[in-house]
């Protein structure tokens, strides 16, 4: 019998989108003439479809997942995995954002029932996760841009005063807690400042207030296999094409940014990014694959963010370095997820 990988993709409705792109391309490259592969569907309100089958070992991967959902049947959680584990499961790979995914949550019940989860675990995801824990994390590792945590129980009415004067605009509002860029919001306006506050306390989330650092915003992939030694793929500069930052409307456009390979003159820099990325892996750490974004300028890079559940398509950073470092896909997932 072969074994079997689950992989479970859709998930909150703001991330859905990219988390079902990115269950395709991973269910296209896992090398299905040696795996069974049967996706699993979360729908935006939290329920599974789990098909009964296993994908085909060809044909076209993104029709075949599309009519194995429309005729799967949504079920409450509990029922969907007894249908799942009715039959034996190997491993699991999740895509989910948020909830189920860079939360730690799916790795958390993984080590529950004694199933392996590709990728990094349950207590590295929920540091990852949280940007304020994140960044007291590495910060012996490489600078972060300057923040204040506004937890949701201070707002208050001079909270958008008192920000206004201790950051010079623009300025970004992040969620503590949130993944892809998903409700970030760059701060040019009094107004803005404001109305962000407000959603946020409206909304019951913490926030992070984080200065802006002009430069070149790099994104750098880590994996590691058996040998737990990281390796990086070739660094990539991203250059949103429509917008000020790459946001996550921008991530789930087609042709929403310019992606670069660092030029040869500028090989320092790479060499600088990719260290600093693998430190940042393996002190908290990561497993599987993982990707660090960056914020270099003059000489200094700034840390802004790790990535467990990466954006695995074709417009994604991570595409642009399988091409620069000139490797398959496939191979990426069998050094990384031992396939």
């Amino acid at each position: 019998m072969r074994p079997k990988i689950v992989v479970f993709t859709g998930g909150q409705e703001e991330h859905a989108a990219l988390s079902r792109e990115s269950g395709t391309w991973m269910c296209q490259n896992i090398p299905r003439s040696a795996y069974d592969v049967t996706p699993v569907e979360v729908t935006s309100d939290g329920q599974w479809k789990v098909p009964v089958g296993t994908l085909p070992r060809g044909g076209d991967v993104a029709r075949t997942m599309e009519m194995l959902f429309k005729a799967t049947a949504p079920q409450e959680p509990k029922k969907g995995l007894e249908r799942l584990l009715a039959k034996n499961v190997d491993s699991i790979i999740t895509l989910l954002r948020g909830k189920g995914g860079d939360d730690g949550a799916m790795h958390a019940t993984g080590d529950m029932l004694g199933i392996p989860v590709a990728g990094s675990g349950q207590h590295t995801s929920q540091h990852a996760f949280s940007k304020h824990h994140f960044a007291h994390a590495i910060s012996h590792i490489a600078p972060t841009p300057y923040t204040q945590l506004l937890p949701h129980n201070e707002h208050t009415e001079d909270s958008a005063r008192t920000i206004w004067q201790d950051f010079l605009a623009p300025f970004f509002i992040k969620p503590v807690n949130g993944s892809g860029s998903h409700g970030v919001v760059r701060v040019q306006q009094f107004e803005q400042l404001q109305q962000s506050i407000a959603e946020a306390k409206n909304s019951k989330k913490d926030i992070l207030i984080q200065e802006y650092r002009p430069g070149l915003e790099l994104s750098v992939t880590v994996y590691s296999g058996t040998d737990t030694v990281p390796h990086s793929l070739p660094p990539t500069i991203i250059t949103p094409k429509a917008a000020l930052f790459y946001t996550y409307y921008e991530k789930q456009r087609k042709a929403g940014a310019h992606f670069h390979g660092v030029h040869e003159s500028d090989s320092p820099l790479a060499d600088q990014a990719e260290a600093i990325a693998e430190e940042v892996y393996t002190s908290l750490g990561c497993s599987g694959i993982a990707t660090i974004d960056m914020i270099a300028n003059d000489g200094t890079i700034d840390v802004l963010e790790l990535n467990t559940i990466p954006s695995f398509h074709v417009s994604s950073p991570i595409h642009h370095q399988l091409q620069q470092a000139n490797m398959h896909p496939e191979q990426l997932l069998k050094l990384a997820y031992s396939l």
